[in-house]
């Protein structure tokens, strides 16, 4: 009987309300339990294609059981059920964080830290003035320096030595991808110099040889191998705030995208004391020692056994690869094309054959890479990894990420699509007008990828930025030039794009019926407001898995 009013599109009393029409899709739901939780009178925007925009949810078992209007979610409340007035308010799925670095953002609550543009004498005072709290093993580890601030623009160990004769000190440049040791460090990591560059490393020199202690890329590992591993108690307490301030910004899912074995552990524990609120993929760094802490033989081996550290929030089918390093002054050491359209092959920090061989291999375990690749040299290097997977295994449907896609060349921008290849964008700092973007200028053509087609995804590198907020990103995308887009593009990279990005779309990304419920409410309605606004969006409420992982507490 239920199903012919619903067919005639007939009214039906439920409960003394009449509901009108009835579709068949609410009659099936009345037949329901009582929902957990039901949010009623929002601006609810889905991403989802065929139904953009509700106005109410119902929750139960930690999956959406009703999409649609407040009238209908009203059989879904029971006398248990929590009910939430959304009071009009904008709510949407949660945040895909493409490249977030859960640890090395936390750096900034664990080691010493440096007040940014700091010379010489700021840098010592603040290395004396670093709490004993945040020393480990006898070391002073710090961030980050900027070498052409240094007495004649060259970073050198002579001026830590002064004031840190016999213990050992380490800073991170402020790429992070070099660093500076000074003489006691060294002496501990027995680099002098007669000490070799590694491959895809530098050690620099004074002009009478002597190592300046200024270590760039993979030379970095020479020292660092050294450096005492934190605490257990320390990482399960940044790995705690980092899990509050994902929360805190709307962000439900991520792709950790430089881990090693010791992250994936802790994370892993956190999760099964169910502490941990993200969807994580941990992209464990692999022909990077220096990237991964972990040696060559360390990081097979966790690929081997990495499947014992799954959960059911952590995913360990993920590598990380670096083609290139950054583009930022004074060591830049990105690939571009030259003037020829060819590669510089001897910037890459991995050579053709042995990424074309390494991703085939990834790709046929069934894992996803992620490529560190910034100039178009690397980008192109990275494409045709992912072309030879394509060749050798056929596709496999897994998408591999070209991580932060700087610049494609015209030669090689139609080829993400047909490789199905993503585009993930990083760092989120194209909304910053001023010096420190000033030489990427034409990087991130968002609008250029999007008229064909290419998968893109939004990653904060939040290391590079202060906290994760991803809303200065998004409203930063319609504010892009040429490569500018629109507000419901830019929120399917930030969501449902993340999801298929990692094979997880069946279940998370949009706000629909049997998906997984992690919804984030807004203080402000995104599509009513200039796009500048967005950036000073605030969270309200962060739901993840049907649970309130967070509330913004007002002033």
């Amino acid at each position: 009987m239920r199903k012919a009013l619903a067919a005639l599109g007939m009214s039906l009393f439920i409960a003394g309300v009449v509901v009108a029409p009835v579709h068949a899709e609410a009659v099936t739901q009345v037949r329901h339990q009582p929902a957990d939780t039901v949010f009623v009178n929002g601006r609810i925007y889905t991403v989802d294609r065929a139904r953009p925009w509700a106005e109410a949810v119902a929750i139960r078992n930690g999956t959406f059981a009703f999409v649609g209007n407040t009238v209908d979610a009203r059989v879904y409340i029971g006398p248990s059920t929590k009910v939430v007035d959304l009071a009009g308010k904008m709510a949407m799925p949660g945040l895909h964080d493409a490249h977030q670095h859960l640890i090395k953002g936390e750096h900034r609550q664990i080691y010493c830290q440096i007040p940014p543009n700091s010379g010489i004498e700021q840098i010592i005072a603040s290395l004396k003035a670093c709490p004993k709290e945040r020393q480990f093993g006898g070391w002073i580890v710090a961030d980050v320096y900027r070498g052409d601030l240094f007495p004649g623009g060259q970073a050198d160990r002579k001026y830590l030595d002064a004031a840190f004769p016999d213990t050992p000190v380490y800073i991170r440049e402020w790429t992070y991808h070099h660093g500076l040791a000074n003489s006691a460090a060294l002496r501990i990591a027995n680099v002098d110099r007669s000490t070799q560059d590694p491959v895809s490393g530098r050690i620099l020199h004074r002009a009478d040889g002597e190592p300046t202690g200024e270590l760039l890329s993979k030379a970095t590992w020479l020292v660092t191998r050294h450096i005492p591993a934190l605490p257990e108690q320390t990482l399960r307490t940044a790995l705690l705030h980092v899990a509050g301030l994902a929360s805190q910004f709307g962000i439900t899912s991520t792709q950790d995208a430089a881990s090693s074995e010791l992250h994936v552990r802790e994370v892993s524990k956190l999760d099964k004391e169910g502490l941990w609120p993200l969807r994580t993929a941990m992209h464990v760094v692999w022909g990077n020692e220096a990237s991964a802490l972990m040696s060559g033989n360390q990081i097979e081996q966790y690929f081997k056994h990495r499947k014992k550290y799954e959960t059911k929030h952590v995913f360990t089918a993920f590598a990380k690869l670096y083609i290139d390093g950054s583009p930022l002054q004074p060591h830049a050491t990105d690939v571009e094309l030259d003037d020829h359209g060819d590669v510089d092959t001897a910037r890459l920090y991995e050579k053709p054959a042995v990424l074309n061989a390494a991703v085939t291999r990834f790709d046929h375990m069934g894992m996803k890479v992620k490529m560190h690749a910034v100039g178009s040299g690397a980008i192109r290097v990275a494409l045709d990894a992912i072309e030879a997977a394509r060749k050798a295994n056929g596709n496999s449907g897994i998408y591999h990420d070209i991580a932060h896609s700087l610049r494609y060349s015209p030669a090689d921008i139609d080829r993400p699509a047909a490789l199905g290849a993503v585009a993930e964008m990083s760092p989120a700092i194209w909304q910053i007008k001023g010096p420190l973007t000033k030489n990427l200028a034409g990087a991130w053509p968002f609008r250029s990828l999007l008229k064909r087609n290419v998968l893109m995804t939004l990653g904060s590198d939040w290391v590079v930025l202060p906290t994760p907020n991803l809303f200065p990103a998004i409203g930063g995308m319609l504010d892009h030039g040429d490569e500018s887009i629109g507000l419901s593009d830019a929120l399917e990279i930030a969501t449902i794009n993340g999801a298929k990005s990692v094979g997880w779309d069946k279940v998370n990304g949009s706000i629909e019926a049997g998906k997984l419920a992690n919804m984030i409410v807004l203080d402000r309605n995104l599509f009513d407001i200039p796009g500048a606004q967005i950036a000073d969006t605030k969270v309200l409420t962060t739901v993840f898995e049907g649970r309130i992982v967070y509330e913004r507490q007002e002033p």
